[in-house]
């Protein structure tokens, strides 16, 4: 379940209901049935809420509220707090995949099926759901173990679980062809912290650490095609504060707030208009998210004139405003430059630290065939281009868009004694579940190309 707010939207329209688990909704009904309310459990409504009027009728330790109803139009005088695990999906609309978790899935069982026999789908899911407590014989990051019971979760969150529990038997056997018989100490699953000595900054999902000392990584990814590396993909604001250059950071920050404003000017509706001009869009937090609740409200005001504040009404104009900006910013070589430099930190590491060499490679996983393995950490050419702090070597700065998408292309030339010519596609939206939240959107490459 990725979002669980009062606010949330899909495609513009307000859907704060949702679907619990079968667990929750006949604990709901009974604690209905104590306080005189006899109800079919079918029938009853959770509507995500900020504070539940009247009594919580059931609490555990989760945070997420939810008035109960018997239809839209009224409320029962009770509500319910539980956690997020419980809320299955929103009520009326197709659950979205979580992509996150189809992720983890075969990320984890890269390693897992190292140390571990194949079977089917099946096998597994049996197996993780039975041994519960006992562990896999992979780490996290932090050193703990991953025991049965979080792979359950894992899989039982995974709309695509057969699919990339495939991916991850495929990706184990192509590892186990990489690494040539070399002896295991650890195995690691990484999506968060990493191993003690590891830059925290390391693209690899897991780690293997070997009996020697040495530690190789793999970043997982999916491609039906040709994978181009380097590649990034975060808030276009953090990307921009990674190298702690605040004038780099603040000017980034003022074409947002730019685009904006500009957006806002152009507002048609009466209503819209002078609600959105009264909106000081500096006072929200460079975030992704934080602004949800703003958003929402201001939707309602463009709602009043039949605008839809997510889509065409307001988001598309300033997303537009901000590529064209943005694009404008790189086609200034030391803008460009430090860009570059950015990206470099992303795919090898921060070049101010020392940290225990760990490289990695790509892992391009598949359901049927074989997973096949890049490696991306030596490629001297690129790590030239993407470190070099000379704005002059970067020439003839181009970049290319329609006005209308979310991504647009640019190119120029490197001067290496080659003059190699560079091609940069770049995809700035929204990746927010339930409708835009945030004035600082995602920024994303399919990488950086010598053309």
């Amino acid at each position: 379940m990725a979002t669980v707010s009062p606010s949330y939207q899909q495609k513009g329209v307000a859907n704060p209901y949702y679907v619990m688990d079968q667990s929750t909704i006949v604990a709901t009904k009974n604690a209905l049935k104590t306080k005189g309310v006899t109800v079919a459990a079918k029938d009853i409504l959770f509507k995500a809420v900020d504070k539940v009027k009247g009594q919580t009728i059931v609490a555990n330790s989760g945070k997420f509220l939810f008035q109960l109803a018997l239809n839209k139009q009224s409320q029962l005088n009770y509500g319910i707090k539980i956690t997020k695990k419980q809320v299955k999906g929103h009520l009326g609309m197709k659950t979205r995949k979580d992509s996150t978790a189809s992720s983890n899935v075969n990320e984890f069982l890269t390693v897992y099926y190292l140390l571990h026999k194949q079977g089917t789908p099946k096998d597994l899911e049996d197996l993780s759901c039975k041994e519960k407590k006992k562990s896999t014989g992979v780490l996290t990051g932090e050193g703990t173990p991953v025991t049965y019971e979080m792979l359950c979760e894992m899989i039982d969150r995974d709309e695509s679980a057969e699919r990339d529990i495939k991916i991850g038997m495929n990706n184990a056997k192509a590892v186990k062809k990489d690494i040539k018989g070399e002896k295991i100490k650890n195995l690691y699953w990484v999506p968060r912290g990493k191993p003690q000595g590891i830059s925290p900054k390391t693209p690899s999902d897991v780690i293997i650490e070997f009996k020697d000392g040495t530690f190789q990584g793999y970043s997982n990814k999916i491609s039906a095609g040709k994978d181009d590396t380097p590649k990034f993909n975060t808030n276009i604001y953090a990307f921009y504060g990674k190298l702690e250059n605040t004038k780099q950071q603040t000017a980034l920050g003022n074409i947002i707030n730019t685009a904006w404003n500009d957006a806002a000017a152009d507002v048609k509706g009466a209503t819209a208009k002078g609600v959105i001009q009264s909106f000081d869009i500096t006072q929200e937090a460079f975030s992704e998210s934080k602004s949800r609740n703003a958003f929402a409200n201001l939707s309602s005001s463009f709602k009043i004139d039949n605008l839809d504040f997510y889509a065409d009404g307001f988001y598309y104009p300033f997303r537009n405003n901000l590529i064209k900006g943005f694009s404008k910013y790189l086609e200034k070589p030391t803008n460009m430059v430090y860009f570059l430099n950015t990206i470099y930190f992303y795919t090898y590491d921060d070049p101010r630290s020392a940290f225990t060499p760990c490289p990695y490679k790509l892992l391009i996983g598949r359901e049927s065939g074989q997973s096949t393995i890049k490696d991306v950490s030596d490629n001297e050419e690129l790590k030239e281009l993407l470190v070099n702090k000379d704005s002059k070597r970067i020439k003839n700065i181009k970049t290319v868009y329609d006005g209308k998408s979310q991504s647009f292309k640019i190119g120029f030339t490197f001067a290496n004694g080659n003059n190699k010519k560079v091609e940069i596609p770049i995809t700035v939206r929204t990746r927010a579940a339930g409708g835009w939240s945030g004035k600082s959107l995602f920024i994303t490459t399919s990488g950086v190309k010598f053309v």
